[in-house]
């Protein structure tokens, strides 16, 4: 609901917040996918994971600890944004290379490899796609300076992605032996993710935002991003002036 709300507002602050947030839970989100075998090496750990991972993430989200803050000053910012830096010169070939097997009939190809895996590989997939450039995505997004846009798109993303996590990771124990379950889970990913569907923003404006009740504070961010794009296009000296002529137009009645 947060995330949903930080990301219906006007302003960055609370978009930031939320977003190094959601790194880091990315982060443990792929980790766990690991557990099995960890746990098999190291019983210990394997046994008290979930409680770790409990606590860590209340740690991470309670305003009093700020966690995410703390983790992003000392860790995120300094060592890993670099690499995620260069690494997104690297993996933004990635949607490039999704359409172009899209376009292609290489297609099916790439799905019967999918469907030939094992359940627990599909899944690691699923996760994998729907968190690892994310994850550097939205680092990169969050240590930049920038208009915000990034932060907010990225932020509307995990709001999506996290409830068809949530939903994934319940239906499989009913619908993972299926073999069509995990390639709809993996066709929903790649359409939340990439730029070129918008099925975040979609999924955010039509379900989340009337589910969450952000609709009005929806309307004013997008007020927002209407004059920043006025501003951008405008000369500066001209600003003032036009922006008051736009305010008008708002407050003028549409029947008059």
């Amino acid at each position: 609901y947060e995330s949903v709300k930080a990301a219906c507002t006007v302003g960055e602050a609370d978009d930031t917040k939320w977003l190094m947030f959601w790194i880091v839970n990315a982060v443990f989100t792929h980790v766990t996918e690991f557990m099995d075998t960890i746990a098999d090496a190291y019983p210990t750990v394997g046994e008290h994971w979930y409680e770790f991972e409990f606590f860590f993430t209340l740690w991470l989200v309670i305003p009093q600890t700020d966690g995410a803050a703390l983790i992003y000053d000392v860790f995120t910012e300094p060592i890993i944004a670099p690499f995620c830096k260069k690494g997104m010169k690297l993996m933004d070939g990635w949607g490039k290379l999704i359409m172009a097997v899209t376009n292609t009939s290489y297609l099916w190809i790439v799905w019967y490899a999918f469907m030939i895996l094992p359940e627990e590989a599909r899944r690691f997939v699923v996760v994998s796609v729907g968190t690892v450039y994310p994850v550097v995505a939205s680092t990169v997004a969050v240590t930049t300076t920038t208009t915000g846009m990034d932060d907010t798109y990225w932020l509307v993303y995990w709001s999506c992605f996290s409830l068809l996590f949530i939903s994934m990771d319940y239906l499989e124990n009913f619908l993972g032996s299926i073999r069509g379950f995990y390639s709809l889970c993996l066709v929903t990913t790649v359409y939340l993710m990439l730029p070129m569907f918008e099925g975040a923003k979609a999924v955010f404006r039509n379900v989340l935002v009337p589910l969450s009740g952000q609709y009005e504070n929806m309307l004013m961010h997008d007020a927002y991003l209407v004059r920043l794009d006025a501003e951008k296009k405008i000369p500066k000296e001209f600003h003032k002036k036009v922006l008051t002529k736009m305010s008008d137009v708002f407050k003028q009645d549409k029947t008059s």
